[in-house]
């Protein structure tokens, strides 16, 4: 049996019309999702987008999260326990962050394709009229406009888009191989991730009349700060119509998996990494405290045996998950190396009725780790505006209310999230036993999964007086090594 992975970065859960957005054009994802097994209730764990690939290729979390950083060379990885099963691995991104920087996340693949350009990756140095910048108040940074600008300037048709020829790379690898034994395709399209770029047919489904500044990539900002409420709709209008152009082109990797013949024998996974904020909680941001327009993943499961096939599952799901229901699949018993923390989804899918797990434990990586402010990241020259320096709070989701759980544990809030799933009603103050009992599970999910005892202590006593194992240590490299965000090593545009 097979296996094709298809990750998408940022697709908000609510902006696939399976899942109840009843505006948006996402027909390829609602016929696979009346196919499969959804999982409505899958939840981030090691926030963003490199974390949560540790948690996926390894099956297990962080302490308790995995920070941004490169793929050990020591750690045993998904694919490669496939590839000493028998599996021809492939990986096709433009991710750049996965592979920039000696990151590394090719290593465990037989081979791997990158789609260079998108984003910040360092792809090219054409020269264009700084003039097109123009007032850059409303954007992310003028630099990284700037390098975007030079690797998209010559972009016209639809098939020379991230997304299309992420996809079109992808049907081009299974046209060649499917003739396999066995294999194991991942497929990880940055889009739709900002920027926010879709064709002008995309742009026009959502936004016909629109004649404002076309905000493609963002500030991380208080949104009330810095952009009109039309500039503001506008952006999420932007986004939305990137989520349909991503749609468009999965549905041609899954034409292909029809038309030879791939579906009899092929596991196929749809999933995102997390959302972003439009608005909401005043954020035009990814950034933390992470609610539910941020923490809540799209996953999809098709099993060539039609098992789960038109179900959907409130099981709570983590990114951890992955690895051990993709063994469990093939039949493949898991390393102990592995250190395997997540659980294989296979029996949910069959009809199982166990607690899966009692909450989804979420969060970002510490910012005494990566300090807001810190100059190897643009996303952090500019504090997020609900974020102070110091530990972030954590995430943790059961099965009808949520916990941002903080350091500073006065600070805590609570949510009922069946009647207030946008999470804007904070009831704390009239559920002080919920909160304690949310604790106590965030408490145990610690205990039980490698934490470390000072992050214990900072998160269940506080962060006063802890101090952080070689954390100075630990930035200095950081510095050195530069990040992979650094556009230019004095961030200007040339």
């Amino acid at each position: 049996m097979n296996v094709v992975f298809i990750m998408n970065d940022t697709w908000r859960y609510d902006h696939v019309r399976a899942n109840g957005n009843d505006w948006i054009s996402t027909p390829n994802l609602d016929g696979f999702a009346a196919e499969s097994a959804v999982f409505d209730r899958s939840y981030i764990g090691s926030f963003a987008t490199i974390p949560c690939r540790h948690d996926l290729m390894k099956g297990r979390y962080g302490e308790p999260l995995h920070y941004w950083r490169p793929l050990q060379w020591d750690c045993l990885t998904l694919p490669e326990v496939l590839r000493a099963n028998g599996y021809v691995t492939m990986l096709i991104n433009d991710t750049p962050h996965m592979i920039n920087y000696g990151f590394g996340f090719d290593r465990p693949f037989h081979a791997w394709q990158m789609i260079r350009g998108n984003e910040v990756d360092r792809f090219r140095t054409d020269w264009f009229r700084e003039w097109r910048l123009g007032n850059m108040d409303k954007f992310r940074t003028s630099a990284g406009m700037a390098q975007f600008y030079r690797q998209t300037h010559d972009k016209f048709l639809e098939e020379q888009f991230f997304a299309p020829m992420v996809m079109d790379a992808a049907c081009t690898w299974l046209e060649r191989n499917h003739n396999h034994d066995k294999f194991f395709l991942w497929v990880d399209s940055f889009d739709p991730h900002e920027p926010w770029d879709p064709p002008q047919h995309y742009r026009d489904m959502y936004a016909p009349d629109y004649d404002g500044v076309e905000v493609v990539w963002p500030a991380y900002c208080r949104s009330s700060d810095v952009y009109t409420a039309e500039e503001q709709e506008h952006i999420g209008k932007l986004f939305a119509a990137e989520c349909t152009m991503c749609d468009t082109h999965i549905g041609r990797v899954l034409t292909t998996i029809d038309n030879l013949g791939l579906r009899e024998n092929t596991v196929v996974v749809i999933m995102s990494d997390h959302g972003h904020y439009f608005g909401e909680h005043d954020q035009q941001s990814k950034s933390g405290p992470l609610y539910e327009e941020v923490s809540h993943q799209i996953l999809m499961i098709r099993h060539p045996q039609g098992i789960g096939s038109g179900e959907r599952f409130q099981a709570l799901t983590q990114p951890a998950d992955f690895a051990p229901t993709v063994l469990e699949m093939l039949g493949i018993e898991a390393p102990a190396e592995m250190g395997i923390q997540g659980r294989s989804l296979l029996p949910q899918m069959a009809g199982s009725n166990e607690i899966h797990r009692p909450v989804a434990v979420s969060g970002t990586f510490p910012y005494e780790i990566l300090p807001v402010g810190d100059p190897t990241y643009a996303g952090r020259r500019v504090p997020a505006p609900m974020v102070e320096p110091g530990w972030t709070p954590l995430t943790v989701t059961g099965p009808e209310y949520a916990l941002i759980a903080y350091p500073e544990r006065e600070r805590n809030e609570v949510y009922h999230l069946p009647s207030d799933p946008g999470m804007t009603n904070n009831i704390v103050a009239a559920n002080r036993e919920r909160e304690q009992e949310l604790h106590r599970e965030l408490m145990a999910f610690l205990e039980t999964h490698d934490s470390p005892d000072w992050i214990k202590r900072i998160y269940g006593d506080g962060p006063a007086g802890v101090q952080v194992p070689d954390i100075d240590e630990h930035l200095k490299l950081v510095r050195q090594r530069g990040m992979p965000f650094t556009v230019t090593l004095d961030g200007s545009v040339f």
